[in-house]
Formats: C-alpha cells, sequence, structure tokens
C-alpha cells in the first residue's frame, strides 16, 4: 500500500505543476481589508479560495475561517496531525527573468514568487494528502492542512485560527529546510522614526526611501537632495561619485537644484541578511560626503554608524550569539519620509539566550542619540525541539530513508509556522546545499524539487498519522 501512493506521485504530476502554476498566477500579496472574507486584501482571498476549491473537489473536509485561514482535512481518530503552510506572498520587486505571477517553468524550474516560499511546498503537501487518499491507506489520526494567509506580516491569520480551531498535537511546517530545523531564533519587529527636517543653508534631504518589507534585504534605495545652486549641486555629485561605491547611480532632476541618488543592493530575505547587499545602507554611505545638520541627516548618520554593512548588530552593542541557534541578525528592511516624518523598520532575529529587555533598552538609547524614538515594538519568543523528540525522530528517519542524507537538523533565524504549532518543526523544502531562494527575484521551485518533496511528505504524513 505504501509503494501505491508513492507510485501515484509520479501519474500527479503534470496535475501538480498546473496546480502549482494557477496558485502563483494570484499576486497574494498584503494589501487593505476588501470586505467579508478578504482581512488581508482580495487577491490573498482569492489563493486561499483556490486552495479550498481544489480541496473539496478531491472531497477532503473543507473549511474557511473568513479570510484569515482555511483547512482541509482527511483521516479518523482524535489525534491531529497538522502541516502549517502559507499563502501569502512578499512583493515581487523589479528585474525578473520571467513575470512573477506567471508560473514559467524553463529549464526542469517554475519560477514565480511564492514558489519556494510558500505555495510550492503548500502544493506538494496537498498532493501527497491526495494520494494518501486515492491510495486507500488507513489511517488511524486526522491530517489536516492548515493555510495561513498572514505570514510575511503580522501572523493575524494564526492569531484568528487558533482562537476558533484546536491545535493540531503535532506537525510540521514545509517553509524552511531539509532535514529539518529544530531550533527558530526569536524575532524582535522595531519601527522608529524622526522629523525630516533639514538643519539650515547646506544641502536638503529631500526624501530618502527604500525596502518593501521589514522581512527582506533591500534591493533599492533612493533619495532626492536640494541643492542652494547648480555649482553646489556639480560638487555634491562628485563627491558621491569620488567614493567609488558600486551600485550608485546619480541624476538630475526637473526641479531646480535637485539630484535624485539610487542605490542598488541586493535581495535577500530578513533572516539571512548576510546574503544580501543592504542598499539603505549602502545609500546612507554614499550621503556621507554632503551631511548636513538637522534631524534628516541625524538619520542617515545613524544607518551609517550604528546599522552600517555588519548584519550582527554590533553597531548597536546587541551582537550575541550562543551555541544552540548561532548569532543575533539584525535587517534595515524599510525606509519611508511621509508626513513630514523618516520612519524605519528593522527586523532582528535573536538568539536563544537573548534577553529581549536589555536588547530594547540598549537600542532606544541609541536611537536617542540621534533624535530617533520607537514607535511599535513587538517580539516573538525562540521555538526549540530537542533531537531525541519523538517528532523529530519520525521525520528525520522519513528524510534519511529518501534521500541518503544524514545532516543533523538545524537551527534558523527564520521564523516559521512551527512557533504558532509549539509542538512542531520546519520541515523543508529547501535541501541541503541549494541557494537561497527565498524573497529573491527569480524565485522558483524546481520540477524534480517538488516532486521529491510530495514523496518525503507522503511518507512523513503516513508515518505520523498511520493506523497502528
Amino acid at each position: 500500500m505504501a509503494v501505491e501512493f508513492l507510485d501515484r506521485i509520479v501519474k500527479v504530476q503534470p496535475e501538480m505543476i498546473t496546480t502549482l502554476q494557477e496558485l502563483l498566477a494570484i499576486p497574494s500579496v498584503k494589501a487593505e481589508p476588501a470586505g467579508a472574507g478578504a482581512p488581508f486584501g482580495r487577491e490573498i482571498a482569492r489563493a486561499l479560495e483556490y486552495v479550498l476549491a481544489w480541496g473539496e473537489r478531491q472531497g477532503f473536509t473543507v473549511k474557511n475561517l473568513s479570510g484569515y485561514a482555511g483547512h482541509l482535512e482527511f483521516g479518523n481518530g482524535d489525534e491531529l496531525v497538522g502541516v502549517l503552510v502559507h499563502l501569502d506572498v512578499v512583493p515581487a520587486g523589479e528585474g525578473w527573468r520571467y513575470a512573477p505571477w506567471s508560473g514559467t517553468v524553463a529549464d526542469g524550474k517554475i519560477y514565480g514568487r511564492g514558489a519556494i516560499d510558500d505555495k510550492g511546498p503548500a502544493v506538494a503537501v496537498m498532493y501527497a494528502l491526495k494520494v494518501l487518499k486515492e491510495s486507500g491507506v488507513k489511517l488511524g489520526k486526522k491530517i489536516r492542512i492548515i493555510f495561513g494567509c498572514d505570514e510575511e506580516s503580522g501572523w493575524g491569520c494564526m492569531e484568528h485560527y487558533f482562537k476558533h480551531e484546536r491545535k493540531p498535537d503535532y506537525g510540521f511546517t514545509p517553509d524552511a529546510y531539509f532535514p529539518l530545523i529544530n531550533s527558530e531564533k526569536g524575532q524582535i519587529a522595531l519601527k522608529f522614526e524622526t522629523a525630516a527636517a533639514d538643519g539650515g543653508d547646506g544641502v536638503v534631504l529631500k526624501t530618502f526611501t527604500g525596502g518593501t518589507r521589514r522581512n527582506v534585504v533591500p534591493e533599492e534605495a533612493e533619495a532626492v537632495l536640494a541643492f542652494p545652486d547648480q555649482a553646489g549641486l556639480a560638487r555634491g555629485k562628485a563627491l558621491i561619485l569620488a567614493q567609488g561605491i558600486d551600485g550608485i547611480t546619480v541624476l538630475a532632476l526637473p526641479e531646480k537644484n535637485r539630484l535624485k541618488v539610487r542605490a542598488q543592493g541586493v535581495s535577500a530575505h530578513g533572516s539571512t541578511p548576510e546574503l544580501g547587499e543592504n542598499a539603505i545602507v549602502k545609500l546612507a554611505q554614499a550621503l556621507a560626503p554632503l551631511e548636513g545638520e538637522g534631524s534628516a541627516w541625524a538619520a542617515v548618520r545613524f544607518i551609517r554608524d550604528r546599522i552600517g554593512r555588519e548584519t550582527d548588530g554590533r553597531g548597536l552593542g546587541i551582537d550575541c550569539q550562543d551555541e544552540m541557534s548561532g548569532a543575533l541578525t539584525i535587517n534595515l528592511g524599510v525606509v519611508r519620509t511621509e508626513g513630514g516624518k523618516i520612519r524605519m523598520e528593522v527586523d532582528i532575529r535573536s538568539p536563544q539566550s537573548a534577553d529581549y529587555s536589555t536588547l530594547k533598552e540598549k537600542i532606544a538609547h541609541l536611537l536617542s542619540l540621534y533624535g530617533l524614538t520607537i514607535t511599535e515594538y513587538s517580539t516573538m519568543p525562540p521555538h526549540y525541539l530537542p533531537v531525541d523528540h519523538p517528532l523529530v525522530q519520525v521525520l528525520l528517519q522519513v528524510y534519511r530513508e529518501e534521500t541518503g542524507d544524514w545532516s543533523k537538523p538545524v537551527a534558523t533565524g527564520g521564523r516559521t509556522y512551527a512557533v504558532a504549532l509549539g509542538n512542531g518543526v520546519a520541515f523543508g523544502p529547501g535541501f541541503p546545499g541549494q541557494p537561497e531562494l527565498a524573497h529573491q527575484k527569480d524565485e522558483y521551485i524546481t520540477v524534480a524539487d517538488l516532486m521529491s518533496c510530495t514523496r518525503i511528505y507522503a511518507k512523513a504524513l503516513y508515518a505520523l498519522a498511520r493506523e497502528e
């Protein structure tokens, strides 16, 4: 019987690819509420409706919780095995090889925003459950796939869902790496601001803008500068370019004596900022020769002096690490000039041993030296399951049998729904040695990996829920 459900996976490959393409075509980026059933915007609601309609066609038990989240379920028994996936994605950004909402298949890869994070894995789990059902295997537990709709922002989906539904007894989320993640860092979401005021007769910083999300390393940033005269503009342009910073371009604007300075960085997931190149920081460094007085320029100095190109928080005096989860990381993901303010958003991933109150105290003190004040501050605790935990052992055994890879569980700075589960871990879809693709342009999942993940998830669900 077990061999039969694995054989079925090969047969559903074309259908799986089509399903993923159709799901990728929905630009499910968080937006303003769009009425009943769409608390995170119409497109995310449409993605949820799509997967639940698919589940109904397969004969699963289906439920939509007012557009916040939903689930499909199969099996029998009192115990509940949960698989948590998410349908929301970060903005696509620019510069894609193939259109980010096209689901283009090329060279054995399926391209699209969400292909690896997290729509591809969601489809793999959906079809893993489909082949189990169609093969007639006997399950002694219920399996529930829970679809979240706000994972990339505030997790309002899980807050709502678990107010109305019981938590699974245990489970996993396919939203990280293999062999599995049993240790996740804590997270601090931080917003702060200052008045966007200049200090006199020098160069005026009119705007400073960059980034799309707190948890994405910003790929682009730009500033608009106003000079007293054309001679000053020419000198300013020369000073910026003389530094020889890669990825900096300067453009004169039609408005009198104004200059636009652009910085090009490299995007990466906010939990691994060391893999990217922060365009906001690069821009602050490029503007250093022109700095004047006033709160706007103080904000730029803060970015250069206290954030900088290091990603471990040392500029803020918060660098720390431990053996269980590794080093703290920090990502300045967003800067906006709006409403007479310069506003910034920072994402910090902290090791298991970090003390939140101490970190906040140090950050607030240094912010105050630059005239910046905290406007929002929230935390999520770290998460850990020991290697000898029964769930960890079952999933490791399945992975090792399928791949022959005996790599050990790893820690991550990423935050996954395993935290919401409590008794859960992150399990795939990334295999050891593969490039980081989440939150980057040209995101993709290979067809081969999609199929491998489906086999692993089908075997894992069977191992966790089979009738004893």
